[in-house]
């Protein structure tokens, strides 16, 4: 019985915390993990309009959560590979039960997934569906923000210990208008360096050279073609002249219509 309680638990018991506890570092690392492999089968789809590996990672994506929420998220597959990514990093605890409610929202949109892959229909409902998960994950993995866990948040005020520590009381934080400052100035500059590589390099004077030259390269082209039309010209006019033996010979017409040039 002790070893099912082991295996059937959500999160993990620490001394220094009365409340149970799962690895920020591996949550967050396994949802990268999760992103990059949706986003690749995202794209897989949209490029070649085959459904099989955006099939494969929405199965993948159910068993997953399904597995985190019912059973033990620490052996699930994403969480293991997850884990083993940073497992030379210190740990960073965070309460469980948050992070159980934002992941019984996977298993809600990994069952609506899963009615479209049984019926294999693709509707705007299940893209939208799918680029909402990817947006969970890279919310989770690049920013540590869980959406879940803020809805959670509004309803248990009495939260312990949340990611960046933002359950705790904090006191009043610094003015952001120097921040601001700083990206409107930083914005002014890469809208400069785009017009000078717009107007300078590709559409000014390099391509200037380049166009003169093309015009140059299409000018001789079309002089060596009318040269050309010009001798064909002159030898066409030339063939069909008749030659002074058939003249004195008064076969005049005779070899113009032999020669093709009888009108």
């Amino acid at each position: 019985m002790s070893i099912l309680n082991k295996i059937f638990q959500f999160g993990e018991k620490i001394e220094e915390y009365d409340f149970r506890v799962l690895n920020e570092r591996d949550v967050r690392a396994s949802a990268g993990i999760m992103f990059l492999f949706g986003i690749i089968s995202l794209f897989s789809f949209i490029l070649t309009k085959n459904l099989f590996w955006a099939n494969l990672f929405t199965i993948t994506f159910i068993i997953e959560f399904v597995l985190r929420v019912f059973v033990n998220p620490v052996y699930t597959p994403y969480m293991v590979l997850g884990h083993l990514v940073v497992s030379n990093q210190a740990p960073e605890w965070v309460e469980a039960s948050p992070k159980r409610f934002a992941w019984s929202i996977g298993v809600i949109l990994g069952a609506i997934m899963s009615y479209y892959i049984l019926l294999d229909i693709v509707t705007p409902a299940r893209i939208l569906t799918c680029v909402f998960c990817l947006i969970l994950l890279f919310m989770e993995s690049s920013f540590g923000i869980c959406l879940g866990c803020i809805v959670y948040k509004m309803f248990d005020k009495k939260l312990n210990k949340c990611a960046g520590d933002t359950c705790e009381v904090q006191a009043k934080k610094p003015s952001l208008m120097p921040q601001f400052i700083a990206l409107v100035v930083f914005m002014g500059l890469f809208y400069g360096v785009f017009k000078a590589l717009k107007e300078y390099k590709y559409y000014g004077t390099t391509s200037s050279i380049m166009t003169q030259a093309q015009k140059d390269e299409i000018e001789l082209a079309n002089v060596d073609e009318e040269e050309e039309i010009e001798d064909n010209s002159k030898s066409t006019t030339k063939d069909c002249e008749p030659p002074q033996f058939a003249i004195d010979m008064g076969h005049r017409d005779i070899w113009l219509e032999h020669n093709g040039c009888k009108e």
